[in-house]
């Protein structure tokens, strides 16, 4: 049944959520003191540098993908004028001004680059570079300066376009101009279009260069399908777990059930997309592309393979088909979860081949996993603590608040 529940601006519920400075220190200094254990651990084992930074890597752009996939959901959601998910987008936003912390904690990498460090890289060292036609080919696009520029580029446009979307959403809190809404949505073609852009060249150059021999003209959209899962997984699980100890009025099961239908749709695009790369390399058997597949199908890198297709799609595929599968708050918490591991997972396994020959794991990729993502944490706690938990003075509110899926 429809929510008769009518909104009022005034409401207690649409305040602040307190957030005690102590405990935010606290989690902070955790945080710190993962990472720290993290890069200690790394640096005490043989090929320790090497292994950190692409754990590094891996993890840092596992919490960048969050981000970036809820200021997809954000702007998708102003391009279109939907009025149910305004109960469930400040959510977003937090995730989507948070995008800084975890591209600050990547700037090492880059700072390495510049100093000549090719362990991550190998196109970064000219005696690999000298002599191989595809390098030398490509050495106008990936060198250590030009990737800086890219790199602060990118950054800019997406902190920029995080801090703008909440920066607006708050001020309308305080003024409640309407217009403020249209505001937002005529521009956000262009920052769909910008966020397009530059998670693809993104991608090409912090996933794709790692292997500088190999490319794929999809492996943009396979970033950001990646990217829109991630994101929709953590905002499913944040709205669960609101549902489902009711925390808030405004924010019910018709949500749960919207953002669970975008997140089972998103999943199969990835699905799509990454079968299509598989499909479109396999059958054009040029052997400058084959070659980054042919490794990620040996030495134990096969079974990642066969666990991507099993936990990524054809497990959530199945379970969340039904409609009361999107509706059952245990169900999504456990298949959200599911798919930001398999996430992780799909990273690693487009990382990690370039650093060993089979399958490693251990505290070095526990440790930096978990640092980045408490990194977020704290960025999204710090935003809590200066905003209201919806928009309230968005004018689509009631219209949100009242949702009801037929």
């Amino acid at each position: 049944m429809a929510s008769t529940h009518v909104w009022n601006p005034e409401d207690n519920a649409g305040a602040t959520v307190p957030v005690s400075s102590r405990r935010l220190s606290q989690l902070g200094a955790a945080v710190a003191f993962v990472l720290a254990t993290a890069i200690g651990i790394a640096l005490m084992s043989p090929d320790g540098t090497r292994r950190l930074s692409h754990a590094w890597l891996l993890s840092g752009w596992y919490a960048v993908s969050i981000s970036l996939g809820a200021l997809f959901f954000i702007a998708i959601q102003h391009l279109v004028r939907a009025g149910w998910s305004v109960s469930v987008r400040r959510l977003a936003e937090f995730l989507g001004a948070s995008i800084g912390w975890p591209l600050l904690l990547l700037a090492p990498l880059v700072l390495l680059l510049l100093a000549g460090h090719s362990d991550l890289f190998p196109w970064n060292d000219p005696e690999t570079v000298q002599g191989d036609k595809i390098l030398e080919g490509k050495s106008a696009w990936l060198n250590a300066p030009f990737f800086l520029v890219r790199a602060v580029l990118y950054a800019g446009i997406w902190v920029t376009c995080g801090r703008w979307y909440l920066r607006a959403s708050r001020r309308q809190d305080e003024t409640g101009d309407a217009s403020t809404t249209l505001m937002l949505e005529s521009r956000s073609a262009v920052a769909l279009l910008l966020l397009g852009i530059t998670i693809t060249f993104a991608a090409f150059d912090w996933l794709m260069s790692l292997d500088p021999h190999w490319f794929s003209t999809i492996f943009g959209i396979y970033a950001f399908s990646g990217a829109m899962v991630a994101g929709l997984s953590v905002l499913a699980i944040v709205v669960a777990v609101i549902v489902r100890r009711q925390l808030h009025p405004a924010i019910n099961c018709e949500h749960l059930h919207d953002v669970v239908k975008l997140l089972f749709g998103m999943n199969c695009f990835w699905a799509y997309i990454a079968f299509s790369q598989y499909l479109l390399i396999w059958y054009a058997n040029i052997p400058e592309e084959t070659v980054w597949l042919r490794h990620r199908q040996m030495h134990g890198w096969d079974s990642i393979s066969q666990a991507l297709v099993i936990g990524h799609f054809v497990v959530p595929f199945l379970v969340l088909m039904p409609r009361a599968a999107k509706r059952s708050t245990r169900l999504v918490i456990v298949m959200s979860g599911l798919l930001l591991v398999m996430h992780w997972l799909d990273l690693y396994w487009v990382v990690y081949p370039q650093f060993a020959e089979s399958p490693v794991f251990g505290l070095t990729e526990l440790l930096t996993a978990a640092g980045f993502a408490g990194v977020l944490a704290v960025g999204v706690l710090l935003q809590l603590r200066r905003s209201a938990f919806i928009p309230i003075q968005d004018p689509r509110l009631p219209e949100s608040v009242a949702h009801h899926v037929h």
